[in-house]
């Protein structure tokens, strides 16, 4: 049995789905995780500093008022880099373990195509990382960042109204050395940039168990249905296929075979 070879790790499925395994599904916790033989491995993109590069987006959505035109697509031109970046890196990495573990037992399994399955299992990896990077990672938080700092901007501009807030805001002013107007301008600026940033820490964790949850009951379980079945993962005896039970392919071309 291989038991390193695209298992993801543990968020739990029900056992109706076909081919919804629980420990073939990367953890919300895993993002800037890899595991290899139970011990985990650095990784520079998820455990360095390298993995702030994917927060770049929703600080660039945060400051925009501050920034230049340019500056928050600049944001998420970084984020899509790194998410492009850990894309390849986790696909060549599922090569390299597929292809060790696939050519020590291909003797075991002579009928398997085995170059195909080990290009199919790193496709699977690549897949799962760029579509749950660009979800979680950029998609939603940016647009949910984006979303908190104009919210908090247009509760402002009634607010900015008041004469009270405006006196409260001259005394201030006057008190550093600044125009009422220049001040007022300054917090439009900063109290929707605060609540932005302030806001990254508590959407975290809530996006990434959804977008686990959204592609555990369709993109993960289908791959897996794949890999399993004409991709011949069930007669390679790969660990994600014990309880995947579809047609395994004899052959590339074949659609007809026996069941693991």
């Amino acid at each position: 049995m291989l038991e390193n070879c695209c298992l993801f790790g543990s968020l739990e499925l029900s056992p109706a789905l076909p081919c919804a395994r629980a420990d073939h599904f990367e953890g919300a916790d895993e993002k800037f995780a890899v595991k290899t033989g139970g011990i985990k491995e650095f990784d520079p993109l998820r455990d360095g500093p390298l993995r702030y590069l994917g927060y770049s987006n929703e600080c660039g959505e945060a400051f925009a008022a501050w920034l230049p035109f340019w500056g928050v697509p600049f944001s998420y031109g970084v984020a899509i880099s790194y998410v492009l970046v850990d894309t390849v890196d986790k696909g060549l990495k599922a090569y390299k373990e597929a292809r060790t573990e696939l050519d020590a037992n291909a003797s075991l399994h002579p009928e398997v195509d085995t170059p195909r399955l080990e290009k199919l299992l790193a496709v699977e990896r690549s897949m799962d990382t760029v579509v749950w990077q660009l979800l979680a990672s950029v998609i939603c938080p940016g647009y949910t960042i984006h979303t908190v700092v104009a919210l908090v901007h247009a509760g402002l501009l009634p607010i900015e109204q008041l004469e009270a807030v405006k006196e409260a805001v001259n005394a201030l002013a006057t008190s550093v050395s600044l125009q009422g107007d220049v001040l007022m301008a300054i917090l439009d600026k900063s109290l929707p940039t605060a609540s932005g940033l302030a806001a990254i820490p508590f959407i975290v964790h809530p996006i990434d168990n959804a977008i686990h949850a959204l592609m555990n009951l369709t993109l993960r379980p289908a791959m897996r249905k794949y890999i399993c079945g004409p991709g011949q993962g069930g007669l390679a005896d790969l660990d994600m296929c014990i309880d995947c039970q579809v047609a395994a392919d004899s052959s590339p071309s074949s659609t007809n075979g026996s069941k693991h």
